[in-house]
């Protein structure tokens, strides 16, 4: 009997056992593997299982001790001998429902999973549904998970638009790079102005590729973290008259009146926050009409322009690279590095403690604020 009950309930004990090498303890061990694969399923039951039969087959088998006196008919022999694998036929019938009342949410949450393998290729695909009437451990399991699929939907987005970013962002200047070269190659006889001109043109392109180049290094730097600040007392005013007279050549080349009010000191990396509010007014130079201004108070830097406004939520355009095409002021721009700037100066006053506000947005322009803590 004791060796029935362990091939029916402890199929790994027999590897332990050293009557296991027996030609029969190894078949029926091979037998239980193919018949019921090992899973987490399978041990619950087991030990529900034994949970139930065991007591009762040692209370079966003690009746006479614990009853002195007490003597089985034959017919009563017969009748216990078949009550006892009945009994084991019910105990398998009581592990085997209850481990799966009990571990069905893991098994749902195994389905699901293995059904994400037929669409490995397709990230945006990938969805777990939250079920709040499963138990506290599968709940939080079943989030973990959903939140490491969406974050592997965003690296997914991002590697995506990346690519885009070098196909059009990087293409399209290499390729008036390339012209410019050709034309000054071919064109003997230009004049020492229309020379001049072409070479400002070229540097022109060369530093719009230098300038993507940098943000897209800035960009991974923030992502991986790699920021290290030293933070001391400095003059918000001053380092903003400072940015206004590095753009004042790009501002007047557009025709935006960029200009600085107010005076403030807050704790700071003059350097980084210096880097975030040149992005800033990059991007503010780029969509104004007539005037960028930058409103200094303690702690804080105001950018505003009068453009046409955010096209999409600032958490969204607030990204390495943006995922989707957008269109500012009647303009289309394709996926690409849009997001760089915002996303450089969010993560920098982040890394400060602070953040990146919106103020205003719309029609009339658009309102940015650096605040530091």
């Amino acid at each position: 009997m004791p060796a029935l009950l362990t091939c029916l309930f402890a199929p790994g004990l027999i590897q332990l056992s050293p009557l296991s090498r027996s030609p029969l303890r190894r078949r029926l061990l091979e037998f239980w593997r193919r018949r019921f694969p090992h899973s987490l399923r399978t041990q619950v039951a087991l030990v529900i299982a034994s949970l139930s039969f065991v007591p009762n087959l040692v209370f079966i088998l003690s009746v006479q001790w614990i009853l002195p006196g007490t003597e089985l008919s034959p017919e009563g022999s017969v009748l216990l001998l078949l009550w006892i694998p009945l009994l084991a036929g019910l105990s398998a019938v009581v592990g085997y429902v209850l481990s799966s009342l009990i571990l069905r949410p893991l098994t749902l949450l195994a389905r699901e999973l293995g059904h994400l393998e037929t669409l490995i290729s397709q990230p945006a695909r990938w969805n777990l549904l939250l079920r709040p009437g499963d138990p506290q451990e599968a709940l939080i399991l079943r989030q973990a998970f959903a939140h490491l699929l969406r974050q592997i939907q965003i690296d997914q987005l991002r590697r995506e638009a990346f690519t885009a970013t070098l196909v059009h962002d990087l293409k399209t200047p290499l390729i008036a790079f390339g012209h410019l070269l050709s034309a000054l190659k071919q064109e003997q006889q230009l004049q020492p102005e229309e020379r001049l001109a072409l070479l400002d043109r070229i540097l022109q392109e060369n530093q719009r590729n230098l300038s993507l180049v940098q943000r897209m290094v800035e960009a991974h730097r923030l992502e991986r973290g790699e920021i290290e600040l030293h933070p001391r007392l400095c003059d918000l005013g001053s380092l903003a008259r400072r940015v206004a007279e590095r753009m004042g050549s790009l501002a007047r080349e557009r025709g935006i009146d960029l200009r600085v009010e107010g005076e403030g000191w807050a704790n700071a990396d003059e350097a980084e926050l210096e880097r975030a509010l040149v992005n800033l007014v990059d991007n503010a130079l780029r969509y104004a009409r007539q005037v960028v201004v930058l409103t200094i108070s303690p702690r804080q830097i105001q950018v505003r322009d009068d453009g046409p406004g955010l096209p999409a939520p600032l958490e969204e355009l607030a990204q390495p690279y943006i995922a989707q095409p957008i269109h500012i002021a009647g303009q289309h721009y394709p996926t690409g590095s849009g997001g760089l700037g915002l996303y450089i100066a969010k993560r920098i006053l982040q890394a400060h403690g602070g953040d990146l506000c919106l103020v205003e947005t719309g029609s009339q322009g658009t309102t940015l604020a650096l605040v530091l803590p």
